[in-house]
Formats: structure tokens, sequence, C-alpha cells
């Protein structure tokens, strides 16, 4: 061969040698996973990606976890897209790939901002059909799909006299909603004599109903991640839950749920899933234009079987589909054996042979020895080998599990900072609630603020009100004795920047009485080092918190404890304001409410103390319905403006001594008309309410409108049951007042005016068993 020949050779091969290194040189791959680190089902996907793409040199692979089942709303989604934006500031990924999905909606949606012009590869998703697939040119990949259907056909073939199916399914994640609706819409109406049973609320519900199910049942199991509740469950976890139904078959899609006691089916195999991907993206990798390949690539189901559970319902492979795979099959003696079948095959005719040579010539045996010799030393080289190799994996082993480590220590740092973020949310939460009671608010304040400052161990918050100084909450602290003392603004130590104080207790002890001393001596725990500031909330009012780090501590507190705690209070400050704000708002409301009541009874007779008694029975009535502190106290409120429609009715005909003619009565009877024009906003809503539906009766024979029983406001059923007893117990022109019992009477049994039927037997009910405790209220305002 020419010299120019032997070059022209080597520059081929050192042309096929480099090509790799060209295209895979410096390749960079993000992968989205939809899902937590430990979720079967993505970490199958992740693992058969990786079995394609872990050979390919050079490459660098960078996973990040979306965790939707856990944090799938929007906020959640916006801060994972500025962690991205933040993480990968000026790096270009060669391909992106998502598995699931959550991911690949999260990069569609984000695409043209975040990723562009990189080609998507996506794994995963489930009813590819909702995507128009066919027009994104920078995207390719395997979709999943759940051959429902032909599993259902082949185990009502198996059970042929199945009557009822239950299908585990969650209803809390798009994956679970999405399997419903093909069920609902496509699969269920090929069935109308199955009785299909969906289990999608708890695992609770799934053992009520399968420890005993229905006779002639079967289980379809399928996703289910989170139930009603918010619980997260990983595939395993279910798995393992199933384990326990024994008197069932459990049939499922899934290649995750094949490791427990599954029936089986026509399988979706995550892992296979993952190495299509992979396949895909070394496609990419190798220059080929992702526009030019298929935008979906299509999984092998196959149908796979538990051998164990097949022969405990009795199937034979006969029975099942041609091909089908059967898991877990006993193992013939040669697999069980493996070495010694081989042994015993190879040394067989060695022996025969070995026996012959004897016999035939006895000079062959040195020769024999000598081979054997040979092999020996060779067997020795490679056992040296193999102790080199196997100390090079326990040395692998060992980096693998340091950077385990290092992965669980930061995840732990993530899930700290995550419950800060919880309780700040919590706190907000409650700022905008114009029910939560001060004391409620600032006990669960202090509580985060000890929680998420490590160094402290016991805390109070206290109120500085013009020369007063009282205590709101505390937490370590006795704060019914704190509460029990009369302090004055004089005995604090005040300070409206954060400070750090010493042995606060005796610093503040040159201020104190010393009776006062002995007391918060008493009531307050020993402490070595406070941190404290005094919040301005008006001119004579500040909010005064404080944390306090035990006696016989080391802690300090940290800088960042300092900034954390300043940083809070304006939380506090702004609570207390909005509290303050919303209190004189209500207690004008109820002012003019109460005014207006007022008012509006003054034009009849019985003026003076009918309001009072009306408000407290109704409140009386509304706490035995159990309706809610709430509502008790709204109807407690406004119960005494059901008659305000009365301001536009003549005093001569509310006074009249003689009976009423039928325009007289007319007027009268659309006064609770007349109360919509004074009770509108909002807030009088539950006043509006009464006022004019309180003449409405169970039965429908009411007035202005004629509603019946649930079509009637419980406020207004309320008070116009009161009302009536009201009326019956007081002097009118036209009667004498009735005695408590006979009033009681008129109203369980009736009279010409007045029936049971008229009201809700619910507050009947409550009159029977109650009846004593009202004659008491009502005497309270008698006369």
């Amino acid at each position: 061969m020419s010299s120019k020949s032997r070059l022209g050779s080597f520059l081929f091969l050192l042309v096929l040698f480099l090509l790799p290194v060209y295209f895979f040189a410096s390749k960079s791959i993000l992968i989205l996973n939809s899902y937590n680190p430990g979720f079967s089902w993505s970490d199958s996907e992740l693992e058969g990606l990786k079995t394609v793409l872990d050979n390919v040199e050079d490459l660098e692979f960078y996973v990040e976890y979306m965790d939707t089942k856990r944090f799938g709303d929007e906020e959640s989604l916006i801060f994972f897209r500025e962690y991205l934006e933040k993480k990968f500031v000026g790096f270009n990924f060669d391909i992106i790939l998502t598995l699931d999905n959550n991911a690949f909606d999260f990069v569609l949606d984000n695409y043209e901002a975040l990723f562009k012009p990189t080609p998507i590869i996506y794994g995963g998703i489930n009813y590819y059909q909702d995507y128009d697939l066919d027009h994104l040119n920078f995207a390719s990949g395997v979709v999943e799909k759940h051959d429902i259907y032909e599993t259902l056909e082949l185990a009502l073939k198996l059970q042929p006299s199945t009557e009822n199916i239950y299908i585990v399914v969650d209803n809390n994640t798009k994956t679970g909603m999405l399997f419903k609706n093909e069920l609902h819409n496509e699969i269920i109406p090929n069935y109308p004599n199955i009785n299909f049973i969906f289990l999608t609320e708890s695992l609770e519900q799934i053992k009520e109903n399968l420890l005993n199910p229905l006779d002639n049942s079967l289980v379809l199991l399928l996703s289910y991640s989170r139930d009603e509740h918010g619980n997260f469950y990983d595939y395993n976890e279910i798995g393992e839950y199933m384990n326990q139904f024994k008197n069932i078959p459990i049939y499922t899609t899934a290649s995750v749920y094949m490791n427990y006691d599954v029936l089986g089916g026509k399988i979706t195999s995550a892992f296979d899933q993952g190495k299509i991907m992979g396949e895909i993206a070394l496609k990419v990798l190798q220059g080929n234009d992702i526009s030019g390949l298929p935008r979906v690539y299509f999984p092998k189901n196959e149908y796979v079987f538990n051998f164990l559970e097949l022969e405990r319902l009795g199937i034979t492979a006969h029975q099942l589909p041609p091909d089908s795979i059967i898991l877990n099959q006993p193992l013939s003696f040669h697999e069980r054996n493996p070495i010694i079948f081989w042994i015993m095959i190879i040394l067989t005719p060695t022996f025969i042979g070995f026996f012959y040579l004897i016999t035939e010539d006895n000079r062959k045996l040195k020769v024999i020895i000598e081979d054997l010799n040979k092999t020996k030393e060779e067997l020795q080289s490679f056992n040296e080998e193999i102790e080199a190799s196997n100390e090079q994996l326990v040395s692998y082993n060992e980096e693998l599990v340091a950077q385990n480590e290092e992965i669980e220590n930061n995840y732990k740092e993530i899930e700290k900072m995550n419950n800060k973020i919880r309780n700040l949310v919590s706190i907000l939460s409650e700022l905008g609630k114009s029910n939560e009671k001060i004391d409620d608010f600032f006990q669960k304040f202090l509580e985060t603020m000890i929680l998420e400052i490590p160094e402290s161990d016991y805390g109070s918050v206290s109120i500085i009100e013009k020369e007063e100084w009282r205590f709101l909450t505390a937490v370590g602290h006795d704060i019914n004795g704190l509460k029990s003392l009369s302090l004055k603004k004089d005995y604090v130590f005040f300070s409206e920047e954060v400070t750090v104080v010493d042995n606060i207790i005796s610093e503040n002890s040159k201020r104190w009485p010393e009776s006062v001393g002995i007391m918060i001596n008493k009531y307050a725990k020993p402490t070595k080092s406070t941190m404290l500031k005094a919040i301005k909330i008006d001119d004579d009012i500040y909010l005064n918190i404080s944390l306090d780090i035990r006696k016989g501590n080391s802690e300090k507190f940290s800088q960042q404890s300092f900034k954390f705690f300043d940083s809070l209070l304006n939380l506090a400050k702004l609570f207390l304001v909005n509290k303050l704000r919303t209190t004189e708002i209500q207690n004008a409301y109820n002012s003019f409410a109460s005014k207006l009541s007022m008012l509006a009874e003054s034009h009849d007779e019985d003026s003076k103390m009918h309001i009072y008694r009306v408000s407290d029975l109704s409140a009386f009535f509304a706490e035995k319905l159990q309706l809610g502190k709430e509502v008790i106290e709204k109807i407690r409120s406004f119960s005494p403006l059901h008659d305000v429609g009365k301001l536009f009715i003549s005093p001569l005909i509310l006074n009249k001594k003689d009976e009423l003619n039928a325009e007289e009565w007319e007027e009268v009877r659309h006064h609770p008309l007349l109360a919509d024009n004074l009770l509108e906003g909002k807030y009088f809503e539950t006043a509006r309410k009464i006022a004019i539906y309180h003449h409405e009766r169970f039965d429908g024979s009411g007035y202005p409108f004629g509603l019946r029983n649930g079509f009637i406001p419980i406020e207004a059923q309320i008070v116009g049951i009161v009302d009536v007893y009201d009326a019956l117990r007081s002097k009118r022109s036209y009667k004498e007042p009735y005695t408590h019992r006979q009033a009681v009477e008129i109203i369980l049994n009736g009279d010409n005016r007045t029936k049971p039927e008229h009201f809700n037997p619910k507050l009947l009910e409550i009159i029977k068993m109650y009846d004593k405790e009202m004659e008491e209220l009502y005497k309270k305002y008698e006369g």
C-alpha cells in the first residue's frame, strides 16, 4: 500500500473517530419533570431516558422538578418561571425534554419568552389530541396512551359474570380528571349492564368499598395522586395500599403498579416512553432537524400479567392474549441453578472424553493437567481484574451517596423556606377577615414568629392605650395572670426601634412599684434576652411585641432574625389598624340600624321593649340552629329592622282600634316591599332579607310573594316565628296579651289565624324543647 493510500485511510478513520465528538461536544439538555423526586412514574421515565443518553459523551444533564402534584397553582408556576429565568440566565440548551403534561404545558405557555428556538421533546402526555401537535414544528415526542377499553374488554372476558367495576382514580389532578372524562364519554356507554363505581374521595373510601366488595366485582386501578383533602400519594404508596384487598381481582394500565398484587392488563410503560424520548433526543443531537421528525411517536403497549395473581384466580396462560408477558413465573431448574446446570452440560462430555483418553493414552493426562493449570492462571488473573473493578464500583457508589446527601440537605433547606412562606401567607390571609378576634390573630402571629425565629423561646403582645398598659396574648408566660394585672404606661420598657434588652424584668423593675414587680415575676418566666419594638397605631395607641430567650439558653438573636422580626411587625400594625377601623364602621352601622328600628317601631302602640325581645329571641333560635357566630350576630343586630317598611305606612292605620278595611289591610301587607328602598348595600343584606320575607310562611300562605319552605331565607323564617310569638304575648288595641303557655299552644297547634304549617318544623322543635328558656328571655324585657 502506498504512503498516500495509508494517509487517506488514516484521515478517514480519524474523521470517523471525531464525528461523535463533533456532534456531542459540549452539549447540554434541560429535563423538566412535572413532579417531585421519588415520584415513581416520572422516575421510571427518567431512568428509561438515561439508558439511551448516559452513553453520550460530553453531554450535561440539568433536571428541574416542578412538583405540580402539590404546587400546581398559578402562583407556584409563576414562581417556577422566575426561578428558571434567574438560574439559567445566559444558558442555551440544545434540547429541552418534558416529562408529562404539566411540564409540556408550562413550556408551551412560556416558549416564546423563555425557550425559543430550542427543540422540545415531550414524553408521557395524556390525551395528545387536545394539543395542536401538527403545527408545533419545534416539538416531537412520545405520547402516553392508556388502553383502558382493551383492558376492560379482557377483564370481562376473563370474568364474564362481572356486574360491578370499581374505578380507583382521583378527581383532583389533571390526569385523574382526563381519565374520568374518557371513561364517562367513550367507555362506560359501551357497557350499559355494568355498574361503574368511582372511588375518588380518599383512601378510607377505597378501603370501605374494597374490603367487602359487591358480588361479581373487579377493580380498575388508574392514577390516584391526590385525595379530596389535598393529601398527595405516589404510585408506590397506592400500590402498597391496594395489596390488602385480596378478595377482588385488580386490573391496571400502568407499569408502576405491576410490582404489587395486581392481575395486570394492557400496560403503558413509563420506562419505555423514556427510552423513546432518549432515541428522539439522540437523533436531534446527531444533527437531525426536529421539524423533519414525526410530531408524535406511539409507545408499544403490551399485555402484562402477574403470575401469582393468575394462579390465585385460576386463570391459565392459554386464556390470555398471544405474546402476553407473565411476570414472577417460577424458575426452571437451569434458571434457579444456572452454574450447576452449565457445569453439568460442560463437564459431562469433558469427563467422558477424559476417561476415554485415560483408556486410550496415559500420556495425554499430563497435557490435560498442563492445560488446566494454564486455565487456572487465567482465572486467577480474571478474578484479580474483577476485584479491581469492584473496588472502583465501591468508590463510585460512595461518591453517589455523598452527592445524594447533598441533594437531600438542599431539599430540606427548600422545604424550610417553603414552610416559612406558607406561614407568612397564613398570616396574610387573616388580615382581611373582619370577624377575626384581635387576641386570636396575635396568638397565631406570635406562634409564627417564635417558630420562624429559632432563637426565641417565649413572647408576648401587649397594647399601650392612653395611660394603660395591658397584655393581649403570650406564649410561655401565664397570659391569664398577666391580663389580670392593672398596669400603667409608665411601667413598660418603650422603644419605637427594634431593641434587644438583656434581663428585661430586671430592667423594668426600676419602673414598677414593689407589689407590681412581685405579681409580674409570678406570671412571667425568667428571660435571658428580649427583642422588642413598640409600633405606633394611633396618637395614643401603641402595639408592643417582644420575643424572649429563656434564662440559661446560650442562643443569641442573629442579625437575620433581627431583620425578619422588624419586617413582620408591619403585618401586625396593618391588622390592628384595619381591625380598629372596621370596628368603628360596624359600630356606626349598628347604631344607625338600632335607631332606624326604634323609629320604625315608634309608629306602633307597643314600641318600648319589642325590638329588644325580637333581637334576643331571634338570636336564641339562630344559636339552636347552629348557624355560626357571624350569622347569629347579624340576626341579633338586624332582626329589629323587620318592620322598617312601616315607616311608609300611616300611623292612623297602624294604630287603628277598629278592624282594618280591605284597602287598609292591603297597604299594611305592602310594607315588606317598602323596606327594600331603605336597606341597600351589602352590609344590610341580612336586614333586607328579614324585612322583605319575614311575613312569608313555610306552607306558601304568607306575603308578599307566597314563597315556600327552602325558598324563604332562614333569617326571615326565624324572625317570622319570633314576631308571631311576641305579637301573641303583646297587648294590642284589638286584643289582650296571651300568656307564654297560650302563645306556645297557638303556635304549635294553631287557632283561627295561626297554623303550625306556617312555620319551619325545626323552629317548632326548638319551641318544644326550649319553651322555658324562651319564657325567661321574654320576662327579661317584659313591660
